[in-house]
């Protein structure tokens, strides 16, 4: 004789096999071998996929690199520029003051 709390664990167990099973025929599953055919397919894919992705990634790895080695260029040579023009500008206050002193002489009044 089975006890009622070991029947009613059993039909339990029974109900979610059927559910499973369900849910298999629904996925369009077909049996072990179905099974084993559907594996080896996935992993043929992942073979021929998985190296392809990662050589794209290494591709668009290098692009980056390179974008970003461009604008570091440019961000310095915008620099380098900016600071060329403020020497020029300083040089240009010095030479026009320099030739205000000149042009006014020695200040003997003092």
């Amino acid at each position: 004789m089975v006890s009622k709390k070991e029947r009613q664990h059993y039909e339990e167990l029974q109900h979610e096999a059927n559910h499973y099973r369900d849910n298999l025929k629904e996925k369009g599953y077909k049996g072990a071998d179905d099974l084993s055919k559907r594996q080896g397919e996935i992993r043929g894919l992942e073979e021929k996929i998985v190296p392809r992705i990662e050589k794209e990634i290494k591709v668009k790895e290098h692009t980056i690199e390179t974008i970003s080695g461009i604008f570091d260029a440019i961000q310095q040579a915008t620099h380098s520029e900016t600071f060329t023009q403020q020497r020029q500008q300083l040089r240009k206050m010095r030479t026009t003051n320099i030739n205000r002193a000149k042009d006014q002489g020695p200040d003997f009044s003092r």
